[in-house]
C-alpha cells in the first residue's frame, strides 16, 4: 500500500497544473486523442462500457475477454503515444455491475493507463439502472459508497468521474472520498447558466477538502483555464472544442 501511495504522489506531481484532454463518448479513441492532444500531460480514452454480454451488440463496449481486451487498449495506447510519448493514458468507463468494472480496472491498469470510473454521463440504459450519475442520487448512494470503498482498495490509479448538478450537495459524497485513496476526483463543471465552468463550485470543493482535483466543462479560453487554477484545479479538461479545432489545447496551453 505504501508503495502504491508513493506512485499516487509521484503522478499527482506530473500532472498538477496541466491540462487533459476529456474524454467524449464516440470521438476520444486512440487516434483522435493523438491528433488532438497537443499540449496535454494527459489524454482520456472513451467513454466506453464495460458490459461484457453487450459486446457485439451495442457500441464502445469493451473486448468481454482478457486477451482481446488487452490487444484493443494497447493498441489503443500505442496510437496515443505516435505523438505523446510523455502524456499519460487514462481509460474513462462505464459499468452496470462492480465486477465488470474492476474487471475493467485491472485490465486498463495491466496495460499501462489510468483507469477513469464514469460517475457522470447520460447512458440511458445504465441511468435506469440507478448507475452513472443516478448513483449520486440519495436513493443509490449506498451502493455508490460499496462501488467506491471497492474501488479504492485497488492497487492502481483511479480517478472517479461526477457531474456538477446531478445531486443538490455532494458533501456526503465528498466527505467519503476524502477517506479513501484515489488518485483524483474529476468534475463537470459546466454551467449552462452563464455558458462557462463553474469556477466557485471548484473554489467550494478545494476549501473544503485535499482532494487531486480535475475540472472539465466550457473551457473556452485561456482565461478560463487560468481561473479554474487560481480557484484550485489541479488539472483543467477540455473536450468538444476539439472536435472542430484539432489545436485546440494546444493553444490553450501556449496561452497559459
Amino acid at each position: 500500500m505504501r508503495g502504491m501511495s508513493v506512485e499516487r504522489d509521484s503522478l499527482q506531481e506530473k500532472l498538477r497544473g496541466k491540462l487533459f484532454l476529456s474524454s467524449m463518448m464516440g470521438y476520444t479513441d486512440g487516434s483522435f486523442c493523438e491528433e488532438r492532444g497537443g499540449g496535454c500531460a494527459m489524454v482520456q480514452l472513451g467513454a466506453y462500457l464495460a458490459e461484457p454480454l453487450a459486446y457485439g451488440i451495442t457500441e464502445s463496449v469493451l473486448p468481454p475477454t482478457h486477451r482481446d481486451c488487452m490487444q484493443f487498449l494497447q493498441g489503443e495506447f500505442e496510437n496515443v503515444r505516435q505523438r505523446l510519448s510523455d502524456a499519460a493514458v487514462c481509460v474513462n468507463i462505464a459499468t452496470p455491475k462492480l465486477e465488470w468494472g474492476l474487471t475493467a480496472a485491472e485490465y486498463v491498469t495491466e496495460a499501462g493507463g489510468i483507469f477513469e470510473l464514469n460517475i457522470h454521463g447520460g447512458y440511458e440504459p445504465y441511468l435506469r439502472q440507478g448507475k452513472i450519475r443516478a448513483m449520486v442520487l440519495p436513493e443509490n448512494r449506498s451502493e455508490l459508497f460499496e462501488w467506491l470503498e471497492s474501488f479504492s482498495r485497488l492497487d492502481a490509479p483511479v480517478i472517479v468521474k461526477f457531474r456538477e448538478g446531478a445531486t443538490d450537495d455532494y458533501t456526503p459524497i465528498l466527505d467519503r472520498l476524502s477517506d479513501l485513496r484515489f488518485l483524483g476526483v474529476h468534475f463537470n463543471i459546466r454551467d449552462d447558466r452563464t455558458g462557462g465552468p463553474d469556477f466557485g463550485f471548484v473554489e467550494e470543493i478545494k476549501r473544503r477538502y485535499r482532494l487531486f482535483l480535475l475540472a472539465s466543462g466550457y473551457v473556452r479560453s485561456s482565461h478560463d483555464a487560468k481561473r479554474l487554477f487560481m480557484a484550485g484545479a489541479d488539472m483543467v479538461g477540455i473536450g468538444e472544442p476539439t472536435i472542430q479545432d484539432p489545436d485546440y489545447i494546444k493553444k490553450i496551453a501556449e496561452g497559459i
